[in-house]
């Protein structure tokens, strides 16, 4: 069996068709999806780009011990099991986070979309649309990205277009090899949201106004209604450029008739807020101000297609990106006394339809204690998710809350005062994990009182 996995950023999930929106044009994922398992419960571990990514790749959970840093020569991924089972492994991307980290150093192949040369000089030509207090980091990262897009002339030059014709054109020249891995990362969907301007115009058109597409990384009240319903259009936008582009690799897939032998991923890193909790952004950027991670943040797309699969399948079982790894393993036939020690579990009996259940718990963050790879400015809260509760829990400064799925998806009324018991217990297993995952004694007690 092959593996194909597509992991896409910052893509919500609840932006796509499959997962019931109706109102943006998702239709490549969606026609994926049925013939593919949905997961239902899928969530972030180790949150954002980077500690997500290594949790998939390590089948850990490891958030608890560290954050954002390159891979560690004691960490065995996915990548180096598989290459000794035999298979031929590549990885092709363009998020240039990855690249520092160590990510791409595992793989036989390792093809990363390079910028456009000489965007550089174009900095001095970008055009500001907003105050620049009003982007994150100051507007810097907007004008990296439009000085770059200033080069683009056509569709086919934006980043995730490229990633993906690159990606069918490494299963064009491989698509033969008895058994291989191929891992596709796009950056898009992450800001700045610029699609190309017929994708914007649908979900946008006729705009007039401050033209918003790189959020603040803050609260929402530096927007007027229509400015914060034009960054909502601008991710539309972005979300259906991405589908565009991701169908051409599905297309490619399918013509190939690799659907036939290969199981084949798509999912994302996380979420964003735009508007909800009074925020627009995934995380904080003041070190003072830790932010929850509520299901628009935390919650992942994740769709699973199996050889001979022809129909739409779902399944409640809470999993989390640590689990692919060992799921990729069984499924690769490498024997489990051959498996590192991993915390995720094989999503194989989900895949086979033997149940419905996974983990009793998912516990998401990102690093805010002592040690390698913490951001200062980027203090996150603790999310317990053990369906229908979900436990947001922080720093001294932060007042634990307890929500209710099934009565409140959008995480806004606060039912710990009535439910202190269910709070108790969801605390007492946090504080498990985090010790069973090596966090120092300082960093649980500071963040599981109740």
């Amino acid at each position: 069996m092959n593996f194909i996995v597509i992991c896409l950023d910052t893509l919500r999930w609840d932006h796509l068709g499959c997962y019931g929106n109706q109102e943006i044009q998702t239709r490549g994922i969606d026609a994926f999806a049925q013939r593919a398992m949905r997961f239902d419960a899928a969530y972030c571990a180790s949150f954002p780009t980077i500690p997500m990514r290594t949790d998939a790749f390590t089948g850990n959970v490891n958030w608890p011990v560290y954050g954002w840093k390159a891979l560690g020569e004691e960490e065995v991924t996915v990548t180096e099991c598989l290459k000794q089972a035999g298979y031929h492994t590549a990885f092709v991307h363009d998020t240039e986070n990855m690249v520092p980290t160590g990510f791409g150093e595992d793989f036989e192949e390792d093809l990363f979309l390079q910028p456009p040369e000489g965007w550089e000089e174009n900095k001095e030509h970008v055009e500001l649309a907003v105050p620049r207090e009003h982007m994150r980091q100051n507007g810097g990262g907007f004008i990296r990205d439009r000085a770059r897009s200033l080069l683009y002339e056509h569709e086919t030059d934006w980043p995730v277009a490229r990633t993906m014709m690159a990606a069918s054109e490494w299963l064009e020249d491989n698509y033969k090899r008895e058994r291989f891995f191929l891992w596709v990362d796009s950056f898009e969907i992450h800001e700045d949201w610029h699609a190309p301007d017929h994708y914007t115009e649908y979900y946008s058109p006729d705009y007039e106004g401050l033209d918003y597409s790189y959020p603040n990384y803050g609260y929402t009240d530096i927007y007027e209604a229509h400015e914060l319903q034009r960054l909502r259009d601008r991710y539309a936008a972005e979300v259906s450029l991405t589908d565009r582009w991701v169908a051409h690799l599905l297309r490619q897939i399918e013509t190939m008739r690799l659907f036939e032998n290969s199981m084949v991923v798509l999912l994302s890193d996380h979420g964003m807020y735009i508007g909800e909790h009074e925020r627009t952004g995934k995380h904080s950027v003041e070190a003072t101000d830790a932010w929850p991670i509520y299901d628009e943040v935390g919650r992942l797309p994740l769709l699973m297609r199996m050889p001979g699969n022809d129909e739409a399948k779902t399944t409640r079982g809470l999993v989390q990106p640590a689990d692919l790894m060992p799921t990729m393993l069984e499924l690769a036939g490498v024997a489990r006394s051959e498996w590192p020690e991993m915390y995720g579990k094989s999503m194989v009996p989900l895949l086979a339809g033997e149940t419905n259940r996974h983990h009793d718990c998912v516990f998401t963050s990102c690093h805010s204690g002592a040690g390698p790879g913490r951001i200062e400015y980027l203090p996150s809260c603790i999310t317990v998710t053990q369906p229908p509760w979900t436990l947001v829990t922080g720093p001294q400064s932060w007042e634990p809350r307890l929500y209710h799925a099934g009565i409140d998806p959008g995480q806004t009324r606060n039912l710990i005062g009535r439910h202190p018991q269910v709070a108790e217990l969801m605390r007492e297993a946090l504080v498990e994990f985090m010790a069973s995952r090596g966090a120092e004694k300082e960093y649980i007690e500071g963040f599981t009182r109740i």
